[in-house]
């Protein structure tokens, strides 16, 4: 909650709306409550979603029979306002969802990494996140994400290491850069113009 406070001088008080905007569209942070899923576990996952923050579940999680789950091939529903112009523009499914059951360890392990990418990220930022998405993903699944054409919003993004093989990927699924918003969901945080900065 301080972070929206410090980098974006949010005000704390009675601001729940605005914090949790900003936490989930710039904070790459990710809850996982594994284990036995007791009412409080439960409820603090619950806390988790109301910031903005997803959260993931160990398959216990699935008797509360509640999820959050996002869906990447609806593009209208990945929309937000760009708070530079207060136009409208698509972002990448990230985070794909807010309340997840997964069903195995390793399932977790990459979901976690795939939710910690945030449609504000830098060009850096991004490179890392994608990184480690792929790492864990090679490493546990034996292949490279089929999704990953879709959070790479410019050729900055892809991770030096990788950029050779990810270039094929991409060209085979005819990828086209992407702007990177200043995304928000509130229309009444977009700057009008004459605003200043």
């Amino acid at each position: 909650i301080k972070i929206a406070s410090i980098f974006a001088h949010r005000n704390l008080r009675g601001n729940y709306e605005e914090i949790a905007d900003y936490i989930l569209n710039r904070v790459g942070a990710v809850g996982v409550a594994w284990g036995a899923m007791s009412q409080k576990a439960a409820s603090i996952a619950t806390g988790f979603n109301r910031l903005g923050v997803p959260v993931i579940l160990g398959p216990r999680g699935a008797k509360y029979r509640r999820t959050y789950l996002g869906r990447a091939d609806k593009s209208e529903d990945w929309m937000v306002y760009n708070a530079r112009d207060g136009s409208r523009t698509q972002i990448s499914p990230s985070p794909g969802y807010l309340l997840y059951v997964a069903e195995s360890k390793e399932e977790a392990i990459v979901s976690i990494a795939k939710n910690c990418i945030r449609p504000n990220d830098t060009t850096k930022g991004r490179q890392i996140r994608l990184a480690h998405y792929i790492d864990l993903h090679k490493r546990y699944f034996g292949a490279m994400p089929e999704d990953l054409a879709i959070y790479i919003r410019t050729e900055a993004d892809i991770p030096i290491t990788l950029k050779a093989e990810i270039m094929k990927i991409l060209k085979a699924k005819k990828w086209k850069p992407k702007t990177i918003p200043d995304p928000t969901l509130l229309e009444r945080l977009c700057r009008k113009k004459g605003d200043r900065a």
